[in-house]
């Protein structure tokens, strides 16, 4: 019975874990068509930001042209220009923020939690 309380613990804090609820999204979000990308460049890593449809989204960085190096998928909903971001991993939503408003004229699109704060400005690739 010790041993038992401890495993099911283990267990129900895996089950809530942000990369188990990805691999549940894992094959619609691979099989979804990429609407837009945008990229920042930068001195080290290059940042990504890829729109994919069914509201879908994945925002990462490689390093000199090479593989990714870091990659947070996630979910989106869109509010007239607005995307409201839902991140699977929390690291995702610290660096880019929760929310991102798209400017198709300018063909950008602007990261931030509050407005005006911008955290990160992304170009359409």
């Amino acid at each position: 019975m010790k041993l038992i309380m401890p495993f099911i613990v283990v267990l129900t804090i895996a089950s809530c874990s942000p990369s188990l609820n990805f691999k549940k999204d894992k094959a619609a979000f691979e099989s979804s068509a990429v609407l837009q990308q945008y990229k920042a460049v930068a001195d080290m890593n290059d940042f990504y930001f890829v729109v994919r449809e069914n509201g879908f989204f994945e925002f990462y960085r490689q390093l000199f042209d090479s593989v990714k190096n870091s990659t947070y998928p996630g979910k989106y909903t869109m509010n007239k220009d607005t995307l409201l971001l839902t991140f699977y991993n929390k690291q995702g939503a610290d660096i880019l923020g929760r929310k991102a408003l798209v400017n198709h004229a300018k063909k950008e699109i602007i990261f931030f939690d509050n407005y005006p704060g911008v955290k990160k400005r992304l170009i359409f690739n």
